[in-house]
């Protein structure tokens, strides 16, 4: 009898839906619900129980300033009595973009304060996204980081009919700026002090905005979090003071730490999980979120405090193992012969906490090794990315690669998949201390059941599910139905009870001869390598795999330039015989460790995957749809084993700018190491 079998039901048979199986959190674990409290609510108890305990930290001139519960409180409070001023009130919506700043968040907590909604949307927006969103939320009002998000709200006010004030943090440059403009301009500050002067003055009570927060319903939508958007436009997914106050209560119930624990805040304050902390788990665990002072300074800013709670997208964990392994292949010979001595025994001892042998103790003799080797060699790597001090250190919105996961917890970091989305306010799954198992993303949380439908489709069910998509009741109707939401994801249920996630639905590819592919798992692999920042994997319907390939320029460039290789700028050095016959070794070693599936050729694409153009997701996927069409003719290029392809793209730039830019890329065989450069192969842009 499996530890989890107690919950697990099987054939389900609803009105609708046929439900293969269904599990929930191991052991039946489940955390009392709390239907009767709003976001804004458990910030008031927080306040009156720790208000002098330090709440948020913002670098800014090169000094960390510190804002405790109580300064925390006056910030929403004085925001929210100069937005009711505006005439903001219940249900209205904010709209916000901007960068991690403490202020967007105080914004969003005022804005729920009076019963609003926050909406925030990711800063590389285009204006002609930044104007389709305006016109499906409609907001009242918008925050705007700077004079360049102010531009591009300007640009597409004509698709808003109901937005009536812009309010901007940072002041340079917004002195030209007055009401000719359509809507009324005013600054943060201001907002702040009519708030404070409407107090001050007596025109509201102490205890106005406290009996509007009182008056708040936790079923109400507190957020308007967009979709990734892999398939099309972001949805906005209402999700509610309940979705969000349940979750964290569950999260921090798995995995607790003292009050004052560091978070840093450098994910785009638009992904969901990015809300999730620090507007409920931040409350109910009492932590400290701190905000870096550009996104120059990041990972400075992120060494300095050394959080304990790392939460992080696949991305940035590639970054810094792409980071450190060129870093060890430049060092010295005995550095990198103590590396590799380290890394080996790190590699032997991840086998016994996330491998093969999760179910066995590592022997003493190797964790005696393994700590030696923390001392001598992962410590101070880890203290050059900022995870010397991570507790809880978690990986979502995406999944993160064998290769990758098993990495870090050689380095000794005990680093935990938690698998969600959007609708789920993020989190659904997550391992657990003492059984974390590198093929799957873990168990389910308390209160909270996932199943699986006879095609292979996860749906979830609990408190942590949205209600639906906010006016777009179309696409509500087909997310969710007898009480599940759909996923979209292709898995799998553990007899041990965790959750496997391959890919999903719409993007598992199958070869000519029927064998299914989950393209990400053979993606996340040729990751692993510093050289390769993103690839795409492509073959459905043919007869064997293909790849298209941007390399990580960084890596690729102090590679190049140790071997005097010249080159005169990203599209070019792609297409040098010697970074071709590097990406081919890389691929050709990748082969051996996939099962039953090689890939047999690869073109370098001349540029990089970018949002601007649609072909990645504002949080960095990649939209497959948008990319295979539109290099289709490079697809049938490759698959007719032509020698050379040659494309011309329209490139998009963030200010909206467009330009053509034109290339001829390669087609490499696997088989055939590169040896020279053909004749005539060009890039212009």
């Amino acid at each position: 009898m499996t530890a989890n079998e107690s919950e697990i039901d099987t054939e389900i048979e609803t009105e609708n839906l046929s439900i293969d199986r269904v599990i929930s959190a191991p052991g039946g674990d489940q955390v009392d619900i709390v239907e009767d409290r709003s976001l804004p609510e458990i910030l008031l108890d927080h306040v009156q129980e720790h208000g002098t305990d330090v709440a948020l930290r913002w670098k800014r001139y090169g000094v960390w300033q510190e804002f405790t519960w109580e300064e925390y409180y006056d910030r929403v409070k004085w925001f929210a009595l100069g937005l009711d001023e505006l005439g903001f009130g219940a249900d209205d919506v904010l709209f916000t973009i901007g960068y991690n700043r403490p202020h967007q968040l105080w914004s969003w907590m005022g804005a729920q304060s009076l019963g609003g909604i926050a909406a925030p949307n990711y800063e590389e927006m285009l204006p002609e996204d930044i104007g389709k969103q305006l016109d499906l939320i409609e907001p009242k009002v918008a925050y705007a980081e700077d004079q360049e998000m102010v531009d591009k709200l300007l640009k597409v006010t004509d698709m808003c009919e109901s937005l009536e004030t812009i309010i901007y943090r940072d002041e340079r440059g917004m002195f030209r700026y007055g009401d000719e403009e359509g809507v009324d301009i005013v600054s943060y500050e201001e907002i702040e002090s009519r708030g404070r002067e409407r107090l001050e003055t007596g025109d509201v009570s102490e205890d106005y905005l406290t009996d509007r927060i009182g008056e708040i319903d936790p079923q109400t939508p507190a957020m308007l979090s967009p979709t990734s958007g892999t398939t099309g436009m972001p949805k906005r997914v209402q999700l509610s003071h309940f979705n969000f106050l349940n979750l964290a209560k569950a999260a921090i119930e798995i995995d607790p730490l003292p009050k004052e624990s560091d978070y840093f805040s450098y994910l785009p304050m638009a992904w969901v999980g990015e809300q999730m902390i620090l507007i409920a788990a931040a409350f109910v665990g009492g932590w400290t979120a701190n905000f870096p002072e550009e996104s120059e300074t990041e990972q400075e800013d992120l060494r300095e405090i050394g959080p304990e709670i790392i939460f992080s997208s696949p991305h940035s964990y590639e970054g810094w193992v792409a980071d450190i392994k060129a870093k060890i292949e430049n060092t010295t010979r005995l550095k990198g012969w103590v590396y590799d001595k380290a890394m080996s025994i790190g590699e032997k001892y991840a086998e016994y906490i996330s491998g093969d042998k999760s179910d066995e103790e590592p022997p003493l003799s190797l964790r005696a090794k393994h700590w030696l080797s923390y001392w001598i060699a992962y410590r101070p790597i880890l203290d050059k990315i900022g995870l010397k001090r991570a507790k809880n250190v978690y990986t979502g919105g995406g999944p993160l690669g064998e290769d990758h996961f098993q990495y870090y917890h050689a380095l000794g970091v005990p680093l935990k998949q938690i698998w969600g989305q959007s609708e789920v306010c993020g989190f659904v799954t997550m391992h657990r201390d003492g059984d974390i198992d590198v093929d799957t993303v873990g168990e389910v949380f308390p209160n909270v059941e996932v199943g699986i439908t006879t095609s292979g489709e996860l749906l979830v069910r609990g408190p942590v599910v949205t209600s639906g998509y906010y006016n777009q009741p179309e696409k509500t109707e087909s997310a969710l139905e007898d009480g599940w939401l759909h996923t979209d994801d292709f898995g799998a249920l553990t007899e041990e009870g965790h959750v496997k996630v391959f890919d999903r639905m719409d993007d598992v590819l199958e070869l000519a001869d029927g064998t299914p592919i989950a393209p990400i798992s053979v993606e996340t692999k040729l990751k692993f390598n510093p050289y390769i920042k993103e690839v795409l994997v492509v073959g459905d319907g043919r007869d064997a795999l293909s790849a298209i390939v941007n390399i990580r320029f960084d890596n690729v460039a102090e590679w190049a330039d140790q071997r005097d290789i010249q080159y005169t700028g990203y599209s070019d050095l792609t297409q040098k015989p010697e970074v071709l016959e590097l990406i081919r070794g890389v691929i050709e070693d990748t082969n051996e460790r996939l099962d039953d599936v090689d890939i047999t050729s690869f073109v370098n694409l001349f540029k990089e995957f970018d949002a601007d153009d649609g072909e990645l997701t504002r949080t960095g996927k990649i939209r497959r749809e948008v990319v295979t069409d539109r290099y289709e003719q490079l697809l049938d290029g490759i698959f007719a084993e032509q020698e050379t392809v040659e494309m011309e793209l329209t490139i998009t730039y963030q200010n909206g700018r467009e330009s053509q830019e034109r290339g001829e890329m390669r087609v490499i065989d696997i088989d055939e190491p590169v040896t020279e450069a053909i004749e005539g192969g060009k890039m212009d842009g």
